[in-house]
């Protein structure tokens, strides 16, 4: 009932019918392994002692919030996709296993740079607009400027590495989609989704690329971080492109 639920409340696709209902032990384990990643990223913060940690540990707030939206968005996409198709083959547990195994691994890296990147940005804030008695912690002990562009690679990988494994998981279903007996629209939607997660993984794939070729300079550091920013316009023009086809294929549908 309640999983009924919550596919009826949150915004689901009323286009696709959902063969996914129950909910499957391949289900139940990843959503330990979900809990467990977001449980990573609060045990690595150590207790504060006294109140100048305890400052320290506040300023931690904003990047597990940042690391905790990320892995809550990976959990709604991998949600999404059992709830629509409730496979239980040998092939999928295989990358949902692998998706999992990256996911772990990635806690650590992210929760890194997004420490990172709070500090440098918290602290630019404070200083532009002459804000007195508080900062960040110093980002200076944490990463060289040579170190940066190999962050990025170690960030981008693995970025790249779980959207992907979610590809090759749509793209399974894609090929199963008469055994499904998934309808024209159900398809389309399926492929969206598919695309959304080819853009979310190439961007890192193309941040990647920058630091590999420019190594330690200026663009491998910088530039292949600013890479990211090309989310904003790619899904707009890609969401745009998706409903035009869709008004023009399914005319009767709202998209």
């Amino acid at each position: 009932m309640i999983r009924q639920e919550f596919k009826n409340y949150i915004g689901m696709s009323e286009n696709f019918r959902y063969r996914g209902e129950e909910q499957t032990r391949v289900e139940t384990f990843s959503d330990a392994v979900f809990a467990l990643a977001i449980t990573l990223l609060i045990v690595s913060a150590e207790v504060p002692d006294n109140f100048v940690e305890m400052r320290l540990f506040i300023f931690d707030i904003i990047p597990f919030a940042l690391c905790m939206g990320f892995i809550t968005y990976v959990w709604y996409e991998h949600y999404l996709f059992f709830v629509r198709f409730g496979f239980r083959s040998k092939k999928i547990v295989l990358l949902n296993a692998t998706l999992l195994f990256f996911l772990l691994l990635y806690v650590y890296p992210l929760k890194f740079l997004a420490k990172l990147l709070v500090g440098i940005y918290g602290n630019m804030i404070i200083k532009l607009f002459g804000i007195t008695g508080t900062s960040f912690p110093a980002t200076s002990s944490m990463i060289q400027g040579q170190e940066m562009s190999e962050l990025m690679i170690i960030y981008g990988l693995g970025a790249a590495l779980i959207f992907f494994m979610l590809v090759l998981m749509y793209r399974y279903a894609l090929r199963n989609r008469e055994n499904l007996g998934l309808s024209k629209i159900e398809v389309f939607e399926a492929t969206s989704s598919l695309q959304s997660h080819i853009l979310m993984g190439s961007v890192p794939v193309l941040s990647v690329l920058v630091a590999l070729i420019f190594g330690h300079t200026l663009a491998g550091s910088i530039v292949s971080g600013f890479i990211y920013l090309l989310y904003w316009p790619l899904f707009p023009i890609w969401g745009r492109l998706r409903s035009r086809k869709m008004r023009r294929e399914f005319p009767a549908i709202k998209s």
